[in-house]
């Protein structure tokens, strides 16, 4: 293989990453849990994209960006199934919250008084 289509290779799987990384942000957006394998497929293709159910299904575990795929549906990464959840889950101290306080704490502390 020479170089150039090393880099052409290299170049059509950035762009395919981007394609997926969209698709997926949208499926998120809508709150879907579980996507159709088959419209995942088609909605790459208006893309651009024509790939196999076996090549989608390599790229995106290649990918490492779902839980599960086969022929009917793809479950992308972080997405629990309502069944599953838990209601006494503890999500933990909200850093982002922590970080915003103790940085205006700071900033008042500089203010003169």
């Amino acid at each position: 293989m020479r170089i150039a289509e090393v880099f052409l290779l290299e170049a059509y799987f950035d762009d395919l990453q981007v394609a997926v990384m969209d698709r997926l942000a949208q499926a998120d957006s809508e709150e879907q849990s579980n996507i159709s394998t088959e419209q995942f497929r088609q909605s790459l293709a208006s893309d651009g994209f024509l790939l196999s159910v076996e090549e989608l299904k390599k790229a995106l575990t290649d990918m490492d960006v779902v839980a599960n795929i086969d022929d009917q549906n793809i479950t992308p990464k972080g997405k629990i199934d309502n069944d599953e959840t838990d209601p006494e889950f503890d999500v933990g101290p909200d850093v982002t919250q922590m970080a915003g306080d103790q940085a205006l704490g700071a900033v008042k502390d500089q203010l003169p008084q």
